[in-house]
């Protein structure tokens, strides 16, 4: 999975830690464009071989103006959040069983949030409540597109762990 960052030059010559892990891309090369300052494009063309890497660089750069992000060229919208699915994704790789760590950690919030006892339709911290606005009603979209435009909202629809129905 492909994730490519577009980080302003002006900003990355403040975070010169972030610029040299910038560099340990597999891509990484300086756009010009033409403007008074142009950007730098650091590219994972597979990111959970370089997850490491990723996860830090992105620590660095999360909330610096004009951070461009896209995954599998999809725009990341909400960089935080896909900053904190990315470090549950790799908090899991830890795990023997991380489709139990994920319905663990999405069971805390579902006792906290009062979920009703129903069969859960995600278990995702990330979905998990917000599954209570899926529509079951005759004609509505199918409930597996729906769990996957909120799994977009929250940033996580890449998720090699993600199972939506």
């Amino acid at each position: 999975m492909k994730l490519s960052l577009w980080l302003p030059e002006v900003e990355m010559k403040q975070a010169p830690a972030a610029l040299n892990l910038a560099r340990v891309a597999p891509v990484f090369r300086y756009i010009d464009s033409g403007e008074r300052a142009g950007r730098y494009l650091a590219e994972f063309p597979d990111m959970v071989e370089a997850l490491d890497a990723v996860v830090m660089l992105i620590e660095e750069v999360v909330k610096i103006p004009g951070l461009r992000m896209t995954i599998a060229d999809r725009q990341v919208v909400r960089p935080v959040q896909f900053w904190s699915a990315l470090l549950c994704y790799w908090e899991s790789l830890g795990e023997q069983d991380q489709p139990g760590y994920c319905l663990r950690r999405s069971a805390r919030l579902s006792d906290v949030s009062g979920c009703p006892s129903q069969a859960c339709l995600s278990h995702c911290q990330f979905i998990c409540t917000r599954c209570l606005s899926v529509v079951h009603e005759r004609g509505a979209p199918p409930v597996g597109s729906q769990l996957l435009a909120i799994a977009r909202q929250a940033e996580v629809d890449w998720c090699p762990n993600l199972k939506l129905p």
